[in-house]
């Protein structure tokens, strides 16, 4: 069976030594080979009936030749010797029809992840236990959450999901690392009846690397109960209000911050970040860091795409942007030394917060707002990379001496990037442990909005 093999992948690893060895043999200068192994499955239910059921296996090999200074990136999931020998020759054959690019390069060998470290605890082998009837159960029991608690309920539907990702990868610089890790989901989506032709949606999901830590009991609680807040919305107006914004869409904010890091984006000066690298840009008690190394995250890594060793960094200290994300080659079309690609588990840090606003909850943040605009979702909208400015749609609801008033509508916000940032107040201490970016909810002083 499929997940046999990728416990026991002896046989795989060993072709993909081999691979990089017809690589080499056949004129390639250097060359980085990286086995992919996973398995997914999938029980979904729609109205109370099973609508869909999803098993899949995948196995390939990516191969990345760089080969008389030029570059290319090949993959294939036939895996017999013979068959890989020759699709290897017609790829190096291909890849000197390339323009030349010298800044193509394997990273400096000093950067790589040597050794061995402690187990990240991201694989459960109860994945592979698990009996479809269990899976299908766990479906129908967050669908039964929902059915029949309204009235005003039009249409449910939930799926549990689980995955096994195993990554093995190899250069010609001796670089060799490898990670498996499992995962366990159950997401619950519905949309209920409200005025007019109205028809409110809501979603949530739970997803954990241990089954121990699995808890879907809820799920389509949250979601149905997140449905029904949103029935009767009302325009407000327009103007500049205090705001939260909730962990399970904070996220959005950050990213652009993330996306002016990257090197690309700083080589082709479209970052509205660029040449701020050791500047205050932010308020003082703004503090991002990455904490690879945490056990059982989704995200955490002892090495990136590349090989290159991760490590504990303070992206933002005190609001000082301490460093880019820039990856073998932008470092060398910069001239500069190559970084981690991007963080791994990039969270909050309450150094500098006055001690009642360090570990605060949702409704102690929206107490202390008092009055403004509580966002749970953006609807559309972008952000400008270059110059930070963005605008979005939201949904939420109108915060009212520190209780939720009543959801809101056809409202958008607009502004700056750097900015907005600058109001940070304080962050809350609800980070999702299901999410790779551990984002909490987000307090700012003032925003744009735009509604009547």
């Amino acid at each position: 069976m499929m997940e046999n093999n990728i416990l026991n992948n002896r046989q795989e690893k060993e072709l993909a030594k081999e691979a990089l060895e017809i690589s080499l043999k056949n004129g390639a200068e250097h060359a980085r080979v990286t086995l992919n192994m996973g398995m997914q499955n999938a029980f979904a239910v729609l109205d109370g009936k099973l609508d869909r059921l999803h098993m899949a296996n995948d196995r390939s090999l990516y191969i990345q030749l760089y080969s008389k200074g030029r570059y290319g990136v090949f993959s294939t999931n036939r895996m017999e010797r013979d068959e890989l020998e020759y699709f290897i020759k017609q790829s190096i054959a291909a890849t000197t029809l390339l323009a030349e690019d010298k800044c193509r390069t394997l990273p400096e060998k000093s950067l790589y992840f040597k050794g061995e470290c402690e187990d990240l605890g991201q694989f459960d082998p109860t994945v592979l236990t698990l009996s479809p009837d269990t899976k299908k159960e766990i479906a129908f029991n967050a669908y039964n959450e929902i059915e029949g608690k309204s009235k005003l309920l039009i249409s449910a539907n939930t799926e549990y999901g689980d995955y096994l990702d195993y990554q093995y990868m190899i250069d010609s610089q001796s670089f060799e690392g490898e990670s498996l890790q499992s995962g366990f989901t159950i997401s619950a989506e519905c949309s209920v009846k409200g005025r007019s032709d109205a028809r409110p949606e809501a979603w949530w999901y739970d997803s954990t690397m241990q089954f121990s830590d699995f808890h879907p009991q809820g799920c389509g609680t949250v979601a149905l109960e997140r449905a029904l807040a949103k029935l009767s919305p009302k325009k407000i107006k327009s103007g500049r209000y205090r705001m939260i914004v909730e962990n399970s869409c904070a996220s959005r904010l950050l990213s652009p911050i993330i996306s002016a890091l990257n090197g690309d984006s700083i080589q082709q000066n479209n970052s509205f970040l660029l040449n701020k690298l050791g500047q205050k840009v932010f308020p003082e008690h703004l503090n991002l860091i990455d904490t690879p190394h945490l056990k059982g995250m989704s995200g955490s890594r002892y090495f990136d795409a590349e090989g290159i060793a991760t490590k504990d960094l303070q992206i933002i200290g005190s609001g000082v942007v301490n460093t880019y994300f820039i990856n073998t080659y932008y470092a060398n079309k910069m001239g500069v030394r190559a970084t981690v690609e991007g963080p791994s588990v990039p969270s909050f840090s309450t150094e500098g917060y006055e001690n009642q606003y360090r570990n605060l909850t949702l409704a102690e943040m929206i107490k202390i707002v008092g009055d403004g605009i509580f966002v749970t979702g953006f609807n559309g909208g972008n952000c400008n990379g270059t110059t930070g400015d963005f605008s979005y749609g939201i949904e939420g609801f109108l915060i009212k001496n520190g209780e939720i008033a009543h959801p809101i509508r056809e409202m958008n916000i607009t502004g700056n990037m750097i900015s907005l940032w600058n109001t940070l107040l304080f962050t809350g201490n609800d980070a999702r442990r299901c999410t790779r970016w551990q984002v909490p909810s987000l307090a700012f002083e003032c925003a744009d909005f735009t509604g009547l």
